[in-house]
């Protein structure tokens, strides 16, 4: 599909190139150079998307000025066969870049995907139905089936076998204090007798054994315990005084250690990497029970219902990761379904909602969440910017520009969960492309 967007709309007979296949490769080299300026600058997907998707967008927007510049680069004579602004081939061409630009970054994806399921159901693109059923269907498909895996709990846990290098055996280093000779000597002398000779051979008393060699019995009672004493005492004191190489003893057992930790840290990165996704369904499950808000510390229940709905949008958005399977818009609209201050049946314009989502006070949040993370509208935008920018108030209050800065009719009605998902919808968009373009820098600095 990503090869064939354009061709898609030739054959369909929606764009009229007169058979001409130069021409083809003009518009392919201008959608390939716009892929190119997505991945420089991916906050561009965001405005490309919501331009593409419009049927009746304005020619002076600044998006199709940006893309007729790259088609007057690549096909200077263009005007000569199509007249005006080819608002249309412009369209065309955009999402052909997407398609390219998407089918190497996912997160790209979900901004594109999240935008399409918000817009196109409100826009009069019925002879493009087909083309853009297909091209959305296959891009999500690819997104939710990384965000399935992200939120996968396996049934079992694959540790890898632990690689701990044991220390080499080898012979410490001990260092012992000799053994005192003389007094050693003197204390078996003591042990095997009453008297002993001196250095100058005279007879002196050992203090010791009272019983002489021949009395037997009584000699070998006293000699026994009095020779393993004195022996025992040796060394004891030896070995008292030995000192083993501390420097040498920690460093194998440092060695080993380190080899323990990384593994066990290993072992934990790999439980809590499998786990992640029942811990995060478990969170959700209690907060959708409580309604409790955590970004305002107080129960959407004591809110307005009008309030409350996007204030659900943004927490959920900030519980959970960039991808997130489709399954959980759904659960959002579910959690706003069961307020029982929201009337499922009720609607409320585009243009009210965000009035009200301007001014309430338990919004504050969600604005100046917004406010850093889009600008203030200029061309085709996200109802998020209307919301998070003072400056833009004065836009907002006409409703032509409205139609102009949104691509929405102002009258455009939604009930109040399907506000919510709306509002996720952007926050996750806005968020896919800017940790894309975190990314994207990290790996160029690498």
């Amino acid at each position: 599909m990503v090869d064939g967007v354009l061709l898609r709309f030739l054959s369909s007979g929606l764009v009229d190139l007169g058979g001409d296949d130069t021409r083809l490769e003009k518009l392919q080299k201008v959608a390939k150079d716009l892929a190119a300026a997505l991945g420089k600058t991916s906050s561009k997907a965001i405005a490309f998307s919501l331009v593409a998707f419009d049927p009746q967008t304005p020619d002076d927007e600044p998006v199709v000025s940006e893309v007729v510049d790259v088609l007057k680069k690549h096909w200077a004579t263009h005007a000569n066969v199509i007249s005006g602004t080819p608002t249309l081939l412009v369209r065309a061409v955009l999402l052909d870049a997407l398609a390219q630009a998407v089918a190497g970054d996912e997160c790209l994806g979900v901004a594109f995907v999240g935008l399409a399921r918000n817009i196109l159901p409100h826009m009069e693109v019925a002879a493009e139905q087909e083309i853009w059923a297909d091209v959305v269907s296959e891009i999500e498909g690819r997104v939710d089936a990384r965000a399935e895996q992200e939120w996968a709990t396996p049934s079992s846990i694959k540790v890898s076998t632990p690689k701990i290098q044991v220390p080499e055996s080898s012979r410490l280093t001990l260092r012992l204090e000799p053994v005192d000779r003389d007094q050693l000597a003197e204390q078996y002398r003591a042990a095997a007798g009453p008297q002993s000779l001196d250095a100058q051979g005279r007879a002196s008393s050992t203090n010791g054994n009272p019983h002489v060699p021949n009395s037997t019995p009584h000699w070998v009672a006293e000699f026994g315990p009095r020779m393993a004493e004195a022996t025992a005492d040796a060394i004891n004191a030896a070995v008292s005084e030995s000192i083993v190489d501390q420097a040498q003893l920690k460093g194998a057992l440092e060695k080993l250690l380190t080899g323990v930790s990384t593994y066990v840290d290993e072992t934990l990165k790999a439980v809590s990497a499998a786990t992640g996704g029942l811990q995060r369904r478990t969170h959700l499950l209690w907060w959708k029970e409580a309604l409790f808000s955590p970004s305002t510390r107080c129960s959407y229940r004591d809110l307005s219902p009008e309030a409350a709905a996007p204030l659900m949008a943004f927490d959920l958005h900030q519980q959970i990761p960039t991808f997130s399977p489709a399954s959980v818009t759904a659960f959002l609209f579910e959690a706003v379904h069961s307020l029982p201050t929201v009337d499922p049946r009720k609607t409320c314009s585009v243009h009210e909602l965000v009035a009200m989502a301007r001014e309430d006070d338990g919004l504050v949040a969600l604005r100046e969440n917004g406010a850093d993370l889009v600008s203030s509208p200029a061309g085709r935008g996200l109802l998020l910017a209307l919301i998070a920018h003072p400056e833009a108030r004065a836009s907002h209050a006409e409703r032509e520009e409205f139609r102009r800065l949104t691509g929405l009719g102002p009258e455009t009605e939604l009930t109040l969960p399907d506000w919510a998902v709306w509002v996720f919808r952007e926050l996750q968009a806005v968020r896919a492309t800017k940790e894309r373009t975190t990314g994207s820098r990290r790996r160029r600095k690498g």
